[in-house]
């Protein structure tokens, strides 16, 4: 226990959760007043969660620090996850699982081909992860239960992170960061930020952001446009994601609030995310290029996609004089050097084409 300040505020929470320092927290809250001038905003500052490890940076550190401390609570010897090819999530878990002496499964479904997802497989591969390629959704579920079958040690001693590391246990990580997000402002002498703009994928984030931030008293409404593919079901599935988090939480520390509405403080915005996952609009290739002026990386599957919705509610002027913050999950820590060297042999032939 100890290191992203959960036991402060609730105690009895840290307490009752296996838990794992794996990063370098609290993570920069960098003020940006040129980029906020220019944008009409009346503050502007970016949570520099890129920052988060050297080992691998972005926001799934926080959800892991939770999830792998559970895998080795209850005797696991391996995890099995899931994302597409270039999945940030199944490249983080396995960094941080290798490190922890976890074997590390990555059940991957397609995506467009780029030589930045090339990379991500052969840096899953230096890493040792044994790598499936899936053709749908469901079919990651019949390969994940063969992993567990054939697993040596028994199905019990593999530990299965959903997609994303999106579950109750993952939020925590997230209700932590809305308390660090609330010392830093306070600390900073600065009023709580009026909204908050991350990127909407599997949830977890704004999930355990949306409670954290009302646990703390803190008014901010979190905008988060849509990066991953979903129905018309997706607000259903927020609200759902949040009420079991809350149970949760709630049930292992009662004095953590029980709250009404699930999606008081959350706004999930689809208009952002374009043709498809991972591709292109001309908004993230426009706030991939104004960040970059700035000294902040992007990326055109998730963030960028956030960021274009700040810039297109600032034009609309409903940010006009207002305080947000950006919150930046990517990972801005370098790959290893040598992964071009890297033997593909592991690689399941169905994947080949991506990094030939």
């Amino acid at each position: 226990m100890g290191g992203n300040g959960l036991e402060q505020r609730f105690p009895v929470l840290a307490a009752a959760l296996p838990y794992l320092s794996l990063g370098e927290l609290a993570t920069p809250l960098e003020d940006m007043p040129a980029l906020a001038a220019r944008l009409g905003l009346g503050q502007l500052a970016v949570k520099r969660d890129d920052l988060s490890s050297p080992v691998y940076g972005g926001n799934k550190l926080r959800k892991l620090e939770y999830l792998l401390a559970d895998a080795l609570a209850t005797g696991c010897e391996a995890v099995v996850t899931y994302g597409s090819v270039g999945s940030n999530h199944a490249l983080a878990t396995s960094a941080f699982a290798v490190r922890l002496g976890l074997l590390p499964h990555a059940v991957l479904v397609d995506q467009p081909p780029s030589p930045v997802v090339a990379q991500k497989l052969r840096y899953l591969l230096q890493l040792g992860t044994t790598i499936h390629a899936a053709a749908s959704f469901n079919q990651t579920r019949q390969i994940a239960a063969d992993i567990r079958d054939r697993h040596p040690g028994g199905p019990a001693r593999v530990y299965d992170i959903p997609w994303g590391g999106s579950n109750w246990r993952g939020a925590v990580g997230f209700v932590a960061a809305a308390l660090e997000l609330a010392r830093q402002t306070a600390g900073a002498g600065s009023p709580p930020p009026d909204f908050l703009y991350l990127s909407g994928g599997t949830l977890g984030m704004a999930t355990g952001l949306a409670l954290g931030l009302r646990a703390a008293g803190l008014p901010t409404r979190i905008v988060a446009p849509r990066a991953v593919p979903s129905g018309t079901g997706a607000t259903e599935h927020a609200a759902s994601q949040v009420l079991e988090a809350n149970r949760e939480i709630r049930a292992r520390d009662p004095s953590f609030p029980l709250f009404d509405d699930p999606l008081a403080n959350l706004e999930l915005r689809p208009e952002f995310y374009g043709p498809g996952y991972a591709e292109p609009t001309p908004g993230a290739l426009e706030a991939i290029a104004l960040l970059r002026e700035h000294g902040i990386g992007l990326d055109i599957t998730y963030t960028a996609k956030a960021f274009a919705g700040l810039m297109a509610d600032a034009r609309t002027g409903r940010l006009s004089g207002r305080s947000v913050v950006f919150w930046n999950s990517y990972n801005s820590a370098p790959y290893p050097a040598a992964l071009d060297r890297v033997d593909l042999a592991p690689l399941p032939p169905e994947l080949r084409h991506y990094v030939e």
